[in-house]
């Protein structure tokens, strides 16, 4: 990791959206960390350095613009949007029963390429999910981007679909950081990589 990565890892701890316990998570199953990284909209310094890694992740990639997973993905993608000058969209988890009815918010056009940004990837379901809403409008997703893999089958499983996942860092990474800097023991960075299998 870099600098800039190993930084917001610290961060994200001293702002609490790295918690250890017991933890229950999305898909049923007990973890000893909890990741929440919805607090990052309210820590806009922490926000910024965000968007500035995805940033540097994305340059690197090709498309017309992006696509925020709903709806941890929204704060994030409109940051990555206001840094980067890049258009956003976001598609609704559920019909719009008024007006238009669209189930993709903002301006595209069918055969667009967009990357989806999120959070974070567990299993992948949630982000494949939003993936297949936004190629259901017509649009060309094939990769996404996220801040933190925590690396429980969540890339093998988009990559099995199609979609390449790139993040900016990964919960071994992160953990290696709290280590170093003494914010866990090596006990506890153990209890955490033997819960993600």
């Amino acid at each position: 990791m870099n600098k800039e990565q190993e930084a917001l890892a610290l961060i994200l701890y001293e702002i609490g959206a790295v918690r250890f316990g017991e933890f229950k998570l999305h898909s049923g199953k007990m973890s000893p960390i909890y990741v929440d990284l919805r607090l990052l909209a309210s820590f806009p310094q922490a926000m910024r350095r965000a968007a500035e890694l995805y940033s540097a992740l994305l340059r690197e990639m090709t498309f017309d613009l992006l696509a925020a997973a709903p709806l941890a993905g929204l704060p994030i993608g409109t940051a990555i949007s206001l840094a980067m000058d890049v258009p956003l969209v976001y598609a609704r988890p559920t019909d719009k029963g008024y007006g238009t009815g669209k189930r993709i918010e903002g301006k595209w056009e069918a055969g667009q390429r967009a990357v989806m940004v999120d959070d974070l990837v567990t299993s992948g379901d949630s982000l494949l999910g939003g993936i297949r809403l936004l190629e259901a409008g017509g649009l060309v997703v094939n990769e996404a981007v996220v801040l933190l893999d925590r690396e429980q089958g969540g890339k093998e499983m988009l990559e099995a679909n199609g979609i390449k996942l790139t993040s900016a860092m990964t919960l071994r990474e992160a953990l290696s950081v709290y280590v170093f800097e003494g914010k866990i023991t090596d006990e506890e960075q153990t209890r955490v990589l033997d819960g993600l299998s």
